[in-house]
């Protein structure tokens, strides 16, 4: 191979390097994850509603379906094999509607200084409960 040659594949193949690296894909107007980092862990809650004082402990972790999504297991007492899935945005969250057995749980919540609120009902087909409470990691 002649030197000309030699030198005009190197100059190709540092601009073919140039272009791929400066195509590298982002997403500034994606999800965050770090909105719903935030409320993952484990918690001591506490609800109220016409059944009753409930107090219990639940976890929090990332959901994988979506980077701003995340999975409540245990809330108010349904069990460890529940899961509730919520939306994150910003300090709040929505629950996904869910059925858990035979009820069916609907509702929001935020996290301020360390303390999660948060007003959701349960459906059981026949009744609507309303329920509010707080939590505290």
């Amino acid at each position: 191979m002649s030197r000309k040659v030699v030198f005009r594949l190197s100059g190709l193949m540092i601009l073919l390097s140039i272009f791929f690296i400066s195509c590298e894909k982002t997403d500034p107007d994606g999800p965050s994850t770090a909105d719903r980092d935030k409320f993952i862990g484990t918690w001591l809650g506490n609800s109220t509603g016409p059944g009753g004082t409930r107090t219990f402990n639940f976890t929090i972790t990332i959901s994988n379906s979506a980077a701003d999504q995340v999975i409540f297991k245990n809330f108010d007492g349904t069990g460890t094999n529940a899961s509730i899935f919520a939306t994150v945005s910003g300090s709040s969250f929505s629950f996904v509607s869910t059925l858990v057995g035979s009820d069916r749980y609907e509702g929001t919540g935020s996290l301020s200084n360390g303390t999660m609120s948060f007003n959701f009902t349960v459906d059981d087909g026949q009744t609507i409960e309303s329920r509010s409470g707080t939590a505290h990691q």
